[in-house]
């Protein structure tokens, strides 16, 4: 592999966790409450695919960060799951993603015309 496609990997790595996270604070936003399969299928419907070795350490870093809050439950029939749900702290970090987010979305407008600021 070559230096730029090095290079390329680290950025992609580092923009996909980036984007995860604010998925995922958007998920749980809308749905209240989730357990981590439920998550991983409304991001692959959404055409978004992660792995499981992806998505739990990114609840467990988010919960460390204290984003998202995790409780176990164990329903009348089925095996006990742990569901996240958004915090107060994940609320207010999703307002400023989504705002930097839509800021980035202004600035694809470069790429779109080539690099040429109009």
């Amino acid at each position: 592999m070559g230096a730029a496609e090095e290079l390329y990997e680290k950025w992609k790595s580092q923009f996909r966790k980036g984007f995860l996270e604010l998925c995922v604070l958007e998920l749980l936003s809308a749905s209240g409450k989730s357990y981590g399969l439920a998550i991983m299928e409304q991001l692959k419907r959404a055409g978004v695919d992660v792995s499981e070795g992806t998505l739990y350490p990114l609840l467990m870093r988010m919960t460390k960060d204290e984003s998202v809050e995790a409780q176990w439950e164990t329903p009348v029939v089925g095996h006990p799951r742990k569901y996240y749900v958004i915090s107060s702290r994940g609320r207010a970090l999703l307002a400023l993603m989504k705002e930097e987010y839509e800021k980035s979305a202004e600035a694809r407008r470069i790429l779109e015309r080539g690099g040429q600021v109009v």
